[in-house]
This record gives C-alpha cells, sequence and structure tokens, in this order.
C-alpha cells in the first residue's frame, strides 16, 4: 500500500513530466542487505541506501530496519528517475537544487502534513543566517563545489528542499511544470525564474522565499507534532536475517522484481535480483 501511494502521489506531481508512466511499470529491486544491494547488479556506491538506474527506469535498494525509511527513499530515487529522465529526453541534466530539492519534497507521503518531513523540520530549525545567497545557491554543485564540507552540505540540502517547496507547493503545478520545461529549453534558473513566476530579479525571489520562510505557522506546525510523527534515519540491514517483509504483494505501477535469495521458505520479496 505504501508502494501503490507513492505511486500514486507521483503520478500526480510528475505524471506531466512523465507521461509514460500510465503505460510502463517502473522496476523495483529490493536487496536483501546492505552487502547484496552494493555486490549487485547495478553497483552502486556503498555509502548510498538508494540508486536511479536509469537506462532500466528502475529504482534499487537494500533492506531496511524500518518500512517508513524504505518508503521514503523510494520516493526519494523514483523522483530522481522520472525528472532526470524527462530533461535527458532534451539531453540536458537538471540542475542540482532542483534535481534534489524535488526528491527530498516527494519523500514525504501527506502533501497535507509537510511538517512530517525531516527536511521540513530541518528548514524551520535552521539559523536563517546559515542561508546561501540565492545567486551562490543556485549555481552550487555540492559534492565538487564545497569540498566536503558536511554542515554546508547538509545546509545547502535543506535549502534545496524550501525553495523546491516554496515554488511547487505554494504556487500552482502548471507553473512549475513551465518552469521546468523553461529550464530544459535552455534558460537559467534566473531567467525562468522571472518569465514563469514573474520575479523581478534573483534578490526578489531570495526576498519572497525568505518572507514565506518567517510565517510562524511553520514553527506552529513543526511544535504540534507528536514524538512519534518525528522523522528519523532508520538506516538498512547490514547482515540479512530471516522475518516477515510487508512487501507481499505486486504494485499495479512497479514491478516488483525478486529471486529466491532469503533462506528456503522465507515469503519475503526483499532479495537481489
Amino acid at each position: 500500500m505504501g508502494v501503490e501511494r507513492i505511486h500514486f502521489r507521483l503520478g500526480m506531481d510528475l505524471g506531466a513530466f512523465c507521461p509514460w508512466m500510465a503505460r510502463e511499470k517502473i522496476g523495483l529491486y529490493v536487496y536483501r542487505d546492505l552487502a547484496s544491494y552494493v555486490n549487485g547488479e547495478f553497483n552502486p556506491p556503498p555509502w548510498s541506501n538508494g540508486v536511479a538506474v536509469y537506462a532500466k527506469k528502475a529504482v534499487a535498494i537494500p533492506a531496511m530496519k524500518e518500512t517508513s525509511q524504505m518508503l521514503r527513499v523510494l520516493g526519494h530515487e523514483t523522483t530522481h528517475l522520472l525528472f532526470v529522465n524527462y530533461f535527458r529526453e532534451d539531453h540536458r541534466d537538471p540542475p542540482s537544487w532542483l534535481n534534489e530539492g524535488l526528491a527530498m519534497l516527494e519523500e514525504t507521503d501527506s502533501t497535507s502534513r509537510p511538517e512530517t518531513s525531516q527536511w521540513y523540520q530541518s528548514m524551520v530549525e535552521l539559523d536563517p543566517k546559515r542561508w546561501f545567497p540565492m545567486g551562490e545557491f543556485l549555481a552550487v554543485n555540492p559534492t565538487k563545489d564545497l569540498h566536503g564540507d558536511k554542515s554546508r552540505v547538509g545546509e545547502w540540502y535543506v535549502q534545496a528542499y524550501s525553495v523546491t517547496h516554496f515554488l511547487m507547493r505554494t504556487h500552482s503545478h502548471l507553473q512549475f511544470k513551465s518552469f521546468c520545461a523553461a529550464i530544459r529549453g535552455g534558460k537559467s534558473s534566473e531567467e525562468a525564474l522571472r518569465g514563469v513566476y514573474h520575479f523581478r530579479n534573483l534578490a526578489d525571489f531570495q526576498h519572497q522565499w525568505r518572507l514565506w520562510l518567517a510565517d510562524p505557522a511553520h514553527k506552529r506546525r513543526v511544535a504540534a507534532l507528536k514524538s512519534a510523527e518525528l522523522s528519523s534515519s532508520d538506516g538498512v540491514v547490514e547482515k540479512a536475517g530471516r522475518g516477515n517483509s510487508p512487501f507481499h504483494g505486486f504494485s499495479e505501477g512497479w514491478n516488483v522484481n525478486t529471486r529466491s535469495v532469503f533462506p528456503s521458505g522465507s515469503k519475503s520479496l526483499q532479495g537481489q535480483p
């Protein structure tokens, strides 16, 4: 059911970017543990907890300790799969901030309760003095430009989430699609912001975004959360073991791939493809 919710939500949010979702399935590979994931068919980096496989229109993840974390990663990586494929149809890649921001935005199940997202919570908690100036932020590729500064990398990701949330959730879907189409067509982020959202320049965009950030409703929403609703990272399963998996069925929109790698008799769909 969780996988179906992700597929439905991404269809609503990103269907205009990838109409093929309506007729093609997305491959989902769930490995039994971190070792089988790293050494499996797709050779993902060992520090990753999921990977989008663009050539196969598939996503691969290792088993995780909590189903909620697995679903967050599936939402994140599938967004990369859909969004990058959209840009590559025109032989481009999306800007780093937009690609990562959208993927983080789509991790959460609830568009009506964004405060349940760890990124929203981090946005509310971050000292406003730590935000990047907008021109600098839009130009940054965190893996290349921040030189391993984990604090600044983390803050850049929070800002990517926040800026994308502002553009997508507080404006129309049509505007966001037009904005992305303008960038895919060769416009800079600043040109697309001016042409689609009618911000005068980056300074005006930064001002309007910060006004939205300063709304005390954000802090009230996070403060109202119960402790059980605060998001946390659950990690991956380091070593395979017995146990039932929540993935007992096949999705209408996903093609779940599993081969019998769990001990004999296990019905888990967590397996190395």
